[in-house]
């Protein structure tokens, strides 16, 4: 046992260590029974260290008089600090306290409570506090529980007694001191933007909040020099305050921690831990020192209370007008509060000096870089940025229609399923939208054996199913090896390309139907039916994921983004993050690329570490809005868009010269220009180009040959030598040698497809594992077979079967014997392929690819920007209806940024630093909101001609300058991780209402538009720089205003198309009135005056620009 003083000391010095220090004048004694270890704590000491010694002697029982001594020789004291840790004998303080009835300040008996998770969330929702969506198994007998719970665990979802969690979830031991006993908790995974809250409570009226970086992300906490977690002091909203309050008098625990996870407007209690001090807060010190004095003395004045009493949770102690507001200040009403004061503390304290707080020589590591009269000037107030995915693998598809009876079962049975799961069973609106997406694993595992089911009933020539095949031959001229070739496809790509996850890209759509009779008849003899799908049409997509390289890109992206678009420096933006002065919301398309692209650039925006997918989870936006916005499948545009792609076949296919085209067409834009300069003859370049594809798929089934010839001759020598008795190495020319056959597997250096775990005997260590880098290194550890080394494979999880396959598709598709013309749908697609296999599939040493990459670059350049209109009035048509539901969001972000809008009000009362505390935080004043929104190319496209093209009769100038109009003509491709950013700064000096306040400053990046022939194979192909493309002088109200009369256009236009389709209906059911006369009038549409121009069927083909 020892005893302390609860004195300082002078100015500046330590705080208390171990030495007894009596004060025999103290009015109380305060007895310290805790572990040894809590008790000598850092903060533990700081606090006692602040405790009046004219008022209170300080008791430490020690470890040996806690565990050996019985209570009754246990120090006697009139107040008593006492909590559970490790190894502490709970059941004796209670025996201590029941013996000597000191004052308690946090209750024992409940502390059992808070070993239970089960018991922790009974009592927060018995209180009324709020907590994650969650399911207990119990198999320890808990609440008197016999039967083992009904555990099922599904694709998506955990189902535990009838109640479902979806996936993921987050799972626990429900008893992290007795282990659980095999009972656990399952929660519901919440996105909290990555960042946590913990909050102490001082009493019932007193709560600090501090936040961290969720290691949910990727399991790492980030630590200061000394090793400790890095936290900042944030503000509480008055809902977090009332759930502190109810925490603290729920658990009869004055001082306690709790965690909070932050999910957009609400919050939620997901741990309660008992005892808990800030770490490394003077300001905390100073204020718990001055609650607990205050509670101490008036519960012991009044005579004492027990814990069975008043708890320790005395609300009259923490009642006074220091508590809450300084002296002078009124008191308030019964809502929680700002930080005490030290103005009575002052006056207990024999010394009056605080402990000195710790040196700021650390400061500058957490402190913002840019100084206080930068502030002054000019401050950043919202980043936004529109950012393409990264480098994916072609993209490939299969349509069939498909009949068989176990096809249409499987759907019947899919439909089912999801009608209810969605509750649509008797909603006959929704019974009505049959398509199905198959998404589950399980459900792609049951198609999977559908179609190993019918291959094997044909490979066996199953009776049935042949004369299947020949009635469907017979009566609708079905070829049976086509159909067979489709249920081989489909199976190949099930297995080799795991649709899991965010991959899944199997459609079922009904096509045709049939009355099928029901077995029970009607009351009146009739026998009625049923409508029953009689076929099908199956599409499967697969290829389009990102690579290896494509989430290279895309962290590198994010972490060039870190270091230049925030203040601060490189660590700014985490300081801002972790401190809720960074508002960061991203938003992504569906697309499972578009997804990881969003992922891989938040984790090296905010420097986090391990697999993307949590990442993904926790702080990637995903919802049908989202979609909409970014997704151009479901725009009004797409009509348009195919009228415009029947005009450029039409333009393409004519036999001229393109310089005589380009001669006649001045408004031509010179990155278009340029491209058909270099194309000069699209027909002749297009026969070249389609037969540098036969070279490809000859050269790829040479290979296939070759390589099958070799296996066969090793499988043979091998054969040979095991007959024999003994196994020589192969004398076979140039791979016959040992060396050669056990040499480390040969892949190329982007490869990305996820390869074997490291091998214990590996020089590799466990940590590189998760990098790129070291990736790359254990993929070459990997032993190959030896026809791979001779003849390899390509990259990922291609074979050579299927890369042929692919290019012999391209090669049958591209053209079109019937009406001897091209397909110009195929041009995009054979130069994504060439590019891809430049890229990642050098090492097979395919030639005429630069041929081949050159001819379709250019086609491909010329082609794809005038698919979103050849002329200015079908770009700004086009692209302000593709992009409308997105340019209303920026509108919105731009709003929000000026402090405008009905959110900005509801912001500025939830989640923010807090200022009192945070002394070594500089700028508290800054705050930036971050949007991100991630896409495909078609939206970069979109929004870059409506902001580049202002429409004539629009009042507010286009946001982009003339100089960098034609920077942007120039650029022939917005390739891989293009990106497009708005920052919105505030100007300080000048007044609220005056417009200059807030300027803006456009930018844009061209993407990974390096030569992929002529990159570094060790290294990703870098992202270009960002231009500024906006005026000089851009203020963000004019640029608001250009975008509302983009929105408002294409508002305009919608209205006339429906308008239109509607007369065009009414036109059809009117006498007189021909089918042509019916076509043609629907096709005048007139949409809102701009520049005299109108969508029209009958646009002349050789308009490649506006001649208006």
């Amino acid at each position: 046992m020892t005893s302390l003083s609860a004195a300082s000391g002078p100015e500046g010095a330590p705080p208390p260590n171990s030495t007894p220090f009596d004060a025999p004048d103290a009015r109380f004694t305060l007895g310290i029974c805790v572990m040894e270890r809590k008790a000598r704590s850092a903060p533990m000491m700081e606090i006692l260290g602040r405790l009046p010694p004219a008022l209170f002697r300080v008791e430490f029982f020690g470890d040996d008089t806690i565990l050996n001594e019985d209570v009754e020789n246990w120090p006697r004291c009139d107040a008593l600090v006492a909590f559970f840790s490790q190894g502490f004998p709970l059941q004796k303080a209670q025996d201590y306290v029941a013996l000597r009835r000191p004052v308690v300040v946090n209750d024992l008996s409940t502390q059992y409570v808070l070993q239970d998770r089960r018991e922790v969330y009974r009592v927060l929702q018995e209180h009324d506090v709020p907590t994650p969506r969650h399911v207990f198994v119990s198999r320890d007998g808990y609440g008197g529980q016999t039967e083992p719970p009904e555990l099922v665990e599904g694709d998506d979802f955990i189902q535990v007694d009838g109640v479902r969690i979806n996936k993921p979830e987050y799972d626990s031991q429900v008893n992290t001191v007795r282990g659980g006993g095999g009972s656990y908790i399952y929660e519901e995974f919440l996105s909290t933007q990555g960042t946590d809250v913990k909050v102490y409570t001082v009493g019932p009226h007193y709560a600090h909040a501090e936040a961290r970086k969720s290691p949910v992300l990727d399991g790492r906490v980030v630590r200061d020099a000394d090793g400790k977690e890095v936290r900042y002091p944030v503000m509480l909203s008055t809902e977090e305050k009332q759930i502190a309050f109810r925490v603290c008098r729920a658990f009869k625990q004055t001082i306690c921690g709790f965690d909070i996870l932050r999910v957009r407007d609400a919050s939620y209690v997901c741990d309660v831990n008992g005892w808990s001090f800030v770490k490394n807060s003077e300001k905390y010190y100073d204020d718990c020192g001055i609650l607990l004095t205050q509670y101490l003395e008036q519960a012991l004045a009044s005579g004492g209370a027990t814990a069975g009493e008043d708890f320790g949770v005395d609300s009259s102690a923490f009642s006074s007008v220091t508590f809450r507001f300084a002296p002078d200040a009124p008191p308030p009403s019964a809502e929680l509060s700002e930080p005490p004061t030290a103005h009575r503390h002052a006056m207990l304290r024999c010394h009056t000096s605080s402990i000195a707080e710790s040196e700021i020589s650390e400061a500058d590591s957490i402190t913002d870089g840019n100084e206080d009269s930068l502030y002054q000037e000019e401050e950043l107030r919202c980043v936004l940025a529109i950012i393409r995915h990264g480098d994916r693998t072609p993209k490939q598809k299969m349509k069939m229609n498909v009949c068989h009876p176990a096809f249409l079962q499987f759907y019947e049975d899919r439909l089912r399923e999801s009608q209810q799961e969605n509750g649509d069973g008797n909603d006959t609106k929704k019974k009505k939208k049959m398509d199905l997406k198959i998404k589950a694993v399980g459900n792609l595992e049951r198609l999977l054996l559908v179609s190993n089911d019918l291959l094997h009933k044909y490979e066996t020539r199953d009776p049935a199913f042949m004369d299947f095949l020949e009635q469907r031959e017979v009566k609708f001229g079905e070829d049976a090896t086509d159909r067979v070739k489709g249920y081989r496809t489909l199976r190949d790509v099930l297995q080799r390309w795991q649709l899991v996850g965010i991959n899944r890209k199997v459609q079922l759509k009904p096509k045709e139907f049939v009355n099928v009779p029901v077995e029970n008849a009607s009351a009146d003899g009739e026998q009625p039916t049923v409508r029953r799908v009689s076929k099908l049409l199956l599409i499967i997509k697969w290829g389009g994921d990102l690579t290896h390289t494509g989430e290279e890109q895309a962290e590198h992206l994010g972490q060039k983004f870190r270091r230049m678009m925030y203040p601060g420096g490189a660590g700014g933006l985490n300081r801002l993050h972790s401190t809720y002065r960074h508002d960061l919301k991203i938003y992504t398309s569906d697309e499972g690329r578009v997804q990881k692209t969003a992922a891989s650039f938040a984790k090296g925006l905010l420097e986090l570490e391990g697999d993307i997918i949590p990442i993904l989870v926790g702080l990637v936006l995903k919802s049908k809005d989202a979609d909409s916005m970014l997704d151009q499948s479901g725009s009004s545009a797409q009509e348009i868009i195919m009228r415009v792609k029947q005009r450029l076949h039409k333009i393409i296919h004519r036999e001229d010269h393109c310089s005589q085209l380009i001669a006649s067409n001045s408004r031509l834009i010179r990155s278009v220009a340029l491209a058909l300069t270099k194309v000069d003859q699209p027909i002749r370049k297009m026969g070249i180009m389609h037969k540098l594809l036969q070279s490809l798929k000859e050269q790829l089934t040479r290979m296939l040959q070759e390589k099958a010839q070799y296996r066969t001759e090793i499988d043979r020598w091998k054969q040979k030598k095991a007959d024999a008795g003994r196994l020589l190495t192969p004398s076979m020319g140039r791979s016959a040698s040992v060396n050669e056959l056990s040499q480390p597997r040969s892949r190329h250096v982007h490869s990305y497809a996820p390869r074997k775990k490291h091998s214990e005997g590996s020089n590799i260590p466990s940590d590189a594992a998760n990098s790129s880098v070291g990736l790359r290194k254990l993929r070459l550890q990997e032993p190959l077979p030896a026809e791979e080394i001779k003849y390899p494979e390509p990259c990922g999880r291609e074979t050579l079967e299927v890369m042929r396959e692919r290019w012999a598709k391209l090669y049958r598709d591209f053209y079109v014997k019937k009406r001897d013309t091209y397909d110009l749908s195929k041009i995009p697609d054979i130069h994504d392929c060439i590019r891809y296999d430049a890229v990642h599939n050098a090492h097979l040493n395919l030639t005429d690819v630069r041929e081949l990459l050159e001819i379709s670059s250019a086609l491909s350049h010329a082609l794809v920007p005038q698919e979103y209109g050849i002329n200015v009035d079908e770009k700004i048509f086009i692209g302000s209806a593709m992009c409308r539901t997105l340019l209303s969001k920026i509108n919105t972000d731009l709003d929000l940024a000026r402090g405008l809008g009905s959110d900005v009000l509801k912001d500025h009362n939830t989640h923010r630093l807090n200022p009192s505390y945070a002394k070594k935080i500089k700028s508290t004043h800054r705050s930036v909101r971050t949007r991100l929104y991630f896409t495909s190319e078609s939206h970069l496209h979109s929004l870059l001609n409506v902001l580049r093209y202002g429409r004539e009769d629009c009042t507010v100038k286009s946001p982009v300058g003339e100089e960098a109009r034609k920077w942007v003509e120039d650029i022939p491709e917005l390739c891989y991780m293009t990106h497009f950013v708005v920052r919105v700064f505030e100007r300080v000096q000048y007044s609220l209402t005056d417009p200059q306040r807030f300027r803006v400053e456009i930018s844009v990046s061209p993407g990974a538009v390096q030569d992929p022939l002529l990159s570094d194979p060790e290294k990703q192909i870098e992202v270009a720089p960002l231009k500024i493309i906006s005026r000089e002088g851009l203020t963000c109200q004019e640029l608001v205003d250009y975008v509302a009369d983009c929105i408002d256009y294409a508002e305009q236009n919608e209205i006339k198309e429906m308008i239109s389709r509607t007369v065009a209906v009414k036109s059809d059911d009117s006498p007189g009135t021909t089918p042509d006369e019916s076509s043609s009038n629907s096709g005048d549409v007139t949409p809102v005056k701009r520049s005299m121009y109108s969508l029209s069927n009958n646009s002349s083909d050789s308009n490649f620009s506006s001649d208006n």
